[in-house]
């Protein structure tokens, strides 16, 4: 009786298995989405206003900072775009900005802010105060994006040098990843750059109109992208300007001339886009970053337009 039972019992146990496995295996490849929540922002120099806002970074705590660049100022806001502060004005002394772009925002409390046109990195606290500056010497050249491998680790996209440098916090110079060129694993005036949970660097490639894909210790790992024609297809770019990566390892790229954001696998399989559609409270004009929390919402410097948008990711 009971070898009975288990012939019934054994093949039934198989076949739920593989049904479980099965749908398993859907759920991993169910499509990707994002629903649009709203927009705040218009030209102007007041607060909340802004003229060519270049970079977007989010806080632990979810509050958003934008590098207002063509204001030379940071302004910080809540997760849903009401004003809570700002900082910088026009300048080369410490705390003033020439051009902020692509700024990193540190677990430890730091606002690291590239001072494009001053070449050097700035480092704030969360509520704006001065803490110190690094760079205005060889190793940077156009400091346009920053990113994190760690508590201690900084990367920071050398716009003219074509590399991403490797730092301390302190600004102490460690390596660089990259050289001038269109080969594999050489960069084009790189415009800003991530690091994900297994330490690896990401690198908006900007004038290669690519991403790159490096390992920790500077081991080119993947590369996807090639230059737009007219009708841009997914996976294509005209000036991949900026990226970030969400909780689920996505890469997210803003797609500057062909005003939408393109999202891929951690291995650079396309997923989705939006941005370039045709309604006109949603299309974007030369957005320039991108920044994603953890709670699913998106953020946008949509630089044509002088505003932010928000998306939330699809359950």
């Amino acid at each position: 009786m009971k070898e009975k039972t288990l012939r019934i019992i054994l093949p039934l146990v198989t076949f739920l298995f593989f049904i479980l496995l099965f749908q398993s295996g859907c759920n991993s490849h169910h499509p990707y989405a994002v629903e649009y929540i709203g927009a705040w922002g218009k030209q102007g120099t007041q607060p909340g206003e802004f003229d060519q806002p270049m970079g977007i970074a989010i806080d632990k705590d979810g509050n958003v900072y934008v590098a207002d660049s063509g204001n030379n100022r940071i302004q910080k806001f809540s997760a849903t775009g009401q004003f809570i502060t700002q900082w910088g004005d026009s300048g080369s002394a410490p705390a003033k900005l020439d051009r902020p772009m692509h700024l990193g925002v540190h677990k430890g409390g730091l606002v690291l802010v590239p001072d494009f046109g001053n070449d050097r990195i700035q480092v704030f606290r969360y509520d704006g105060v001065y803490q110190l500056h690094w760079g205005n010497d060889k190793n940077l050249d156009g400091p346009s994006g920053i990113a994190f491998l760690g508590l201690d680790t900084v990367l920071v996209a050398d716009f003219y040098n074509h590399r991403i440098g490797i730092y301390r916090l302190d600004g102490t110079f460690l390596s660089h990843v990259g050289s001038k060129g269109s080969g594999p694993g050489q960069l084009s005036y790189p415009t800003d750059v991530a690091g994900d949970s297994e330490g690896n660097i990401i690198v908006a490639d900007a004038y290669n109109h690519r991403i790159q894909k490096f390992s920790p210790d500077g081991r080119l790992l993947h590369t996807w992208g090639v230059q737009s024609t007219q009708e841009p297809t997914p996976g294509t770019f005209n000036v991949a300007n900026a990226l970030d990566i969400d909780a689920q390892g996505r890469i997210y790229v803003a797609d500057f001339y062909n005003n939408r954001i393109q999202v891929f696998s951690p291995e650079g399989r396309f997923l989705a886009q939006f941005g370039n559609d045709s309604t006109a409270v949603t299309t974007m004009h030369k957005p320039t970053d991108i920044a994603v929390a953890p709670s699913g919402m998106i953020y946008v410097a949509d630089w044509g337009n002088n505003r932010i948008l928000t998306y939330r990711i699809k359950k």
